[in-house]
């Protein structure tokens, strides 16, 4: 919308959509951080290393 002002921020898409509504974007980012943050057997770097390859087998720049 050219009337509303948007600050000049290097943020992903599915970040832009999901502002729309809070209480999901909330939600969603609840959820991901038990999964990257919660309990678990892995290191750090397993946790990324794992979520890396994922996302290149899958093709998604996340």
């Amino acid at each position: 919308m050219p009337w509303i002002r948007e600050q000049d921020l290097n943020v992903a898409n599915i970040i832009k959509v999901m502002s729309i509504n809070p209480k999901a974007m909330g939600a969603v980012q609840g959820l991901n951080s038990a999964l990257m943050f919660g309990g678990s057997t892995l290191t750090r770097v397993q946790e990324e290393s794992i979520a890396a390859t994922v996302s290149a087998i899958n093709k998604c720049h996340f």
